[in-house]
């Protein structure tokens, strides 16, 4: 066979033909659009798993993606302590209050008058009397046994009575199997202003 330039030209055509005809299916798949699918046709199947987003699917479908609220976590660390505020206003001034009692009259000379009795061991007793000077009135007395070690001061008894304005007695009970005490009575005295 001979091949003349008609022949060329058909050869030419028809790969030009060809190539048009094999690329336009390509184009065509990429021109297909969601109006141009029928509803209901496309399904799971015919979707590339991992290929859509959130935002491809509708309000509703997204909102079923939610599960269930989790536990709370644990509390976080406590937050620094903020600067101080600003000074509150002053408050009202408050009622006045109401008038005090009279005060006692006035002392003055105070002394203390100390008188002191042996007491023998083994349940002894001993009474110790003490009187203020005259014109002074006694305030109060107490009654000790200052050589005493502090363990045996469950062994030993005291008891302070007033016997008038000016003085006091003191009796006192020495339980110690071994060691005599020795009971002191201290009365404070003072002048006491009419």
């Amino acid at each position: 066979m001979r091949s003349t330039s008609r022949t060329g030209l058909a050869i030419a055509v028809a790969v030009i033909a060809l190539v048009l005809s094999a690329g336009a299916g390509a184009t065509a798949s990429m021109l297909i659009t969601g109006k141009q699918i029928k509803d209901g046709t496309i399904t799971s199947r015919d979707v590339k798993n991992r290929s859509l987003k959130v935002k491809d699917l509708s309000t509703a479908a997204a909102a079923k993606l939610k599960g269930s609220t989790g536990p709370a976590g644990p509390a976080g660390p406590r937050g620094a302590t903020g600067p101080a505020g600003p000074a509150g206003a002053a408050g009202a001034q408050g009622l006045p209050g109401i008038q005090g009692l009279a005060g006692l009259p006035g002392l003055s000379g105070l002394e203390v008058v100390r008188r002191t009795v042996p007491i023998p061991a083994l349940s002894g007793t001993g009474t110790v009397a003490a009187a203020c000077a005259e014109g002074k009135k006694a305030l109060s007395a107490t009654a000790s046994y200052g050589s005493a070690p502090l363990a045996s001061l469950n062994q030993l008894f005291s008891q302070v009575t007033r016997t008038s304005e000016t003085a006091f007695t003191a009796t006192g009970l020495n339980a110690l199997p071994v060691t005599p005490q020795v009971l002191t009575l201290d009365v404070v005295c003072a002048s006491v202003a009419n």
